[in-house]
């Protein structure tokens, strides 16, 4: 069954954060940890959708968004 990128990209940042709760939430991590299913532009283009970025440059993270 084949799933979508987006899709896959953000059922692993939740089993990020689930597994490592007090890490952050960087393009870097998830790439690795997602294992090559999309390149740093396609996760850094997810994770704006969902998540608000702190900091600037090599430094930034995500969290969630509060609604």
């Amino acid at each position: 069954m084949k799933e979508k990128a987006d899709t896959a990209i953000l059922r692993c940042v939740n089993e990020f954060r689930v597994l490592f709760p007090d890490r952050k939430i960087t393009t870097n991590t998830i790439v690795d940890w997602c294992g090559g299913v999309g390149s740093g532009k396609t996760v850094r283009r997810i994770l704006s959708k969902k998540y608000l970025i702190q900091g600037h440059g090599k430094y930034s993270y995500y969290i969630e968004k509060q609604d």
